[in-house]
């Protein structure tokens, strides 16, 4: 009897300790927690080395669209070009190159 009375006398502590014990594993463990927060800090690094990736492929293709603008059009390049992806070039075929400046 003297034992279940310490039990009653002490249930609030008990409940209290069983309720930090629960916050406590789901700060660390839960999807929001530190363990969460560590999983998002890498992805993050990914995805922003993903990013300047991407960035570096998008000023490339930018700089070869303005390339293919009718005032910066090459007709001689874009002639070797399309030779080239219609397999109509011989693969030992030169190209010389005339520089117009003079």
């Amino acid at each position: 009897m003297k034992r279940l009375e310490s039990i009653k006398n002490k249930w609030p502590l008990i409940s209290l300790l069983v309720l930090y014990m629960y916050l406590i594993f789901h700060a660390v463990s839960g999807s929001e927690g530190i363990i969460g927060y560590l999983d998002h800090e890498k992805e993050i690094a990914l995805k922003e080395k993903t990013l300047l990736e991407l960035s570096k492929d998008r000023k490339k293709l930018e700089k070869h669209a303005l390339s293919l603008n009718s005032s910066e059009l090459d007709i001689d390049k874009l002639d070797i070009k399309a030779r080239q992806l219609l397999f109509v070039s011989d693969p030992n075929e030169k190209t010389i190159w005339l520089d117009r400046r003079q």
